[in-house]
């Protein structure tokens, strides 16, 4: 790294005999350093927990929690954290990241494991001009998938295989690398922060509700294997389920059919199975992958008896945008909607490959809502100004309009409505956008009225006079409403909705 993060520790500080060399990563949840032991005389991996979103660096090196509101947050993610370390610690096992000690220090928390000298099969993709062969994938896959079976005898899920936590030692053995940052849990209600991989997560993890199991990860795989042999990852998977509810066709072709000289038969087939949208008819073990591979016959074999999961399908979904002045209203504003909010990773993705500007990380709030037993409304918030331009072809993609929340308490709302409509313009009058406004009872000037004049001022070009409604992001009702007028507004049909 050229410039050294802010977050990070100093190189050269002590924890306990450790030494810290160099930062390896930085993640949504934490940082990774390479870090010498000064007892043993050999090199070790640390991970400490620092959430960026509620916690920063103070000047002595102690992790604090950005307020006390986030203090509850960070204090019990803290603990799932240990728990994560606690999990590898349990396992012994040759394709599974090996936890050698775990500590708390600086007022948050660290684990160690073994240094292993070697790339992650990201590193690999990236470097490589072709795809890999059937025979490599095997060779590794084979080990990925003898880990995996491991976490899962113990009842354990990954929830974020992607090429970037598959690790190749210099001796050709893989390890499987960076569990528990896929889900932590959040205290309180139920509510859930999920670490999500576009292009590599099952559509259960996107859904609050959705039942997970070995079949997740296994889709996870699939779609590394399909990132293995086409140099590309698959469409997402809620995208997908979009497309097959709405046109009964899949936008991510099966491999069998679009490229069958990139492998056997018995193995694009297995691929394709293992990247089928809807859980249940997904290999249930890995046991059902080698089966598969090996040639045996294969059948999806349903989910146990006493397994109640019934995969969540919208017959129809409305893909709104969130763009607010503030993320946190962004944030609460999903997160009141749909009871969890969720965080879209992208590292490295090979949609964003190519040129010095390459997108490292995105990180968006993702949120649905079940309006009828037909319907559903998928949310995604808008990323920051830094990562707009990137993401912002993609994202719009299939939306059919923009929910745009203005904090009145603001230095000039209006001058921020003006922004806006000025951003996303061309967006707008191609789909709509319905207007909420935030902290009026404090704040209530201006008043809607206002709001109304200005956008006459600034000759708003879109389709239809926009609505415009005093919200609270944290009303679910409200929120609810707010979204329903903005679908209400661009397909009257929708009427029968309760709002």
């Amino acid at each position: 790294m050229n410039k050294q993060h802010q977050n990070c520790l100093p190189l050269g500080s002590h924890l306990h005999e450790y030494v810290i060399e160099e930062v390896l990563g930085m993640g949504t949840f934490g940082i990774t350093y390479k870090a010498r032991d000064t007892h043993l005389g050999m090199l070790v991996v640390i991970k400490e927990y620092l959430p960026e979103f509620f916690a920063k660096r103070s000047s002595d090196n102690r992790v604090l929690a950005l307020s006390n509101e986030a203090l509850e947050t960070f204090e019990w993610g803290r603990e799932r954290f240990l728990d994560e370390a606690k999990i590898l610690a349990k396992f012994r096992h040759p394709n599974i990241v090996r936890v050698v000690r775990y500590f708390k220090a600086n007022d948050t928390a660290y684990f160690v494991m073994d240094f292993e000298e070697g790339n992650t099969l990201q590193s690999v993709l990236l470097q490589s001009t072709e795809p890999l062969n059937e025979a490599s994938i095997k060779d590794i896959f084979t080990q990925v998938l003898s880990g995996l079976k491991a976490v899962h005898e113990q009842k354990y899920l990954h929830r974020d295989i992607k090429p970037g936590n598959i690790f190749l030692r210099e001796d050709k053995t893989v390890i499987l690398i960076d569990f528990g940052a896929a889900r932590l849990e959040m205290p309180g209600g139920g509510n859930a922060t999920v670490m999500v991989t576009p292009g590599y997560a099952p559509v259960e993890q996107y859904v609050p509700d959705g039942k997970q199991g070995p079949w997740s990860d296994i889709y996870a795989v699939g779609a590394t294997l399909y990132r293995c042999l086409t140099s590309k990852s698959p469409v997402l998977s809620i995208e997908r389920m979009q497309v097959i509810d709405e046109d009964n066709s899949d936008p991510c072709p099966r491999l069998l059919e679009q490229a069958s000289q990139l492998g056997s038969k018995d193995f694009l087939e297995t691929i394709d199975w293992m990247l089928s949208v809807l859980p249940e008819e997904r290999p249930q073990s890995v046991d059902d992958v080698l089966d598969a591979w090996a040639g045996k016959m294969r059948g999806s074999k349903p989910l146990s008896a006493n397994n109640d999961y019934q995969p969540k399908q919208a017959k129809k979904n409305y893909k709104i945008l969130i763009a607010s002045t503030t993320a946190t209203l962004k944030s609460a504003a999903i997160q009141s909607i749909s009871g969890s909010t969720f965080l879209s990773e992208r590292k490295n993705s090979p949609d964003f490959e190519g040129g010095s500007k390459m997108l490292s990380k995105v990180d968006m709030d993702y949120g649905s809502l079940n309006v009828t037993d037909n319907e559903r409304i998928l949310l995604y918030g808008i990323p920051s100004s830094e990562h707009f331009n990137s993401i912002w072809e993609i994202l719009k993609k299939g939306a059919i309009g923009l929910l745009l929340l203005i904090d009145n308490g603001r230095p000039n709302p209006l001058g921020d409505l003006e922004n806006y409509v000025e951003l996303f313009g061309e967006f707008i009058d191609k789909t709509g956008v319905v207007i909420g406004i935030v902290q009026t009872e404090r704040y209530p000037l201006p008043d809607i009225h206002d709001y109304q004049l200005h956008l006459q001022k600034i000759q708003f070009s879109g389709r239809y006079p926009p609505p415009i409604m005093e919200v609270d992001p944290e009303n679910h009702d409200e929120m609810k409403k707010i979204l329903l007028s903005l679908i209400f507004h661009i397909d009257p049909g929708v009427k029968e909705f309760d709002a």
